[in-house]
């Protein structure tokens, strides 16, 4: 019987690193066509692309949250069997196409159906992201014992249950009351914080 099939760390933490720049960098292409009238001040172009300029630094701040959280999990990850390289393929996927929700947010404004589908995309990629750190808990030697047993290691997991919580409960406020469910992403800010303080009281 042959052993599963094992794929070495670095060429996909490349990879991975490739796509969120591009993405990161695609997603900024509509500041391209911002026209500049003459005589226009910083004032007059800031009340003029206001929700383009929100909506596109909202997006690129959170594709830097993913991209950290991506990172400080695949950097304690040793080797990636077949599923885990499938969902991160997901994950890239999700990540390339943040683009869409994002302009369609821009040119829709904060409706119902927009705020929905724009948080709805990002709690996905989250989900697929904690997906990714429970199989590289459970498969032996994924990731090594030794930090498995480390505070560290709790502070990471329970990084991930929180920053995955936010983002559901952002998208039941959207159901709800969508026009304030957007400044409820700020509670992303503290999850580093809380972490350390659960993984405190549970060591």
């Amino acid at each position: 019987m042959s052993s599963p099939e094992r794929y070495g760390p670095d060429r996909i933490i490349a990879f991975s690193d490739a796509v969120v720049a591009i993405a990161i960098t695609v997603l900024l292409l509509p500041l391209a066509d911002v026209e500049i009238p003459d005589g226009a001040t910083l004032g007059d172009l800031i009340r003029e692309n206001g929700l383009l300029l929100g909506g596109l630094t909202l997006s690129w701040l959170i594709i830097a949250l993913f991209w950290l959280a991506h990172h400080r999990l695949f950097d304690r990850i040793t080797y990636f069997d077949a599923l885990t390289v499938r969902l991160n393929f997901l994950w890239l996927f999700a990540i390339a196409l943040m683009p869409v929700p994002t302009n369609v947010l821009i040119e829709s404004g904060p409706d119902r159906e927009t705020v929905v589908f724009y948080v709805g995309w990002m709690l996905l990629i989250t989900c697929v992201m904690l997906l990714i750190g429970i199989r590289a808990r459970h498969v032996p030697g994924m990731i090594d014992a030794d930090y498995l047993a480390t505070p560290q290691a709790t502070e990471a997991r329970y990084r991930s249950y929180l920053i995955t919580g936010v983002f559901a409960i952002c998208f039941v406020i959207a159901l709800i009351a969508p026009n304030i469910a957007l400044y409820f992403l700020l509670l992303q800010i503290p999850v580093d914080w809380a972490a350390g303080r659960l993984a405190g009281r549970s060591g």
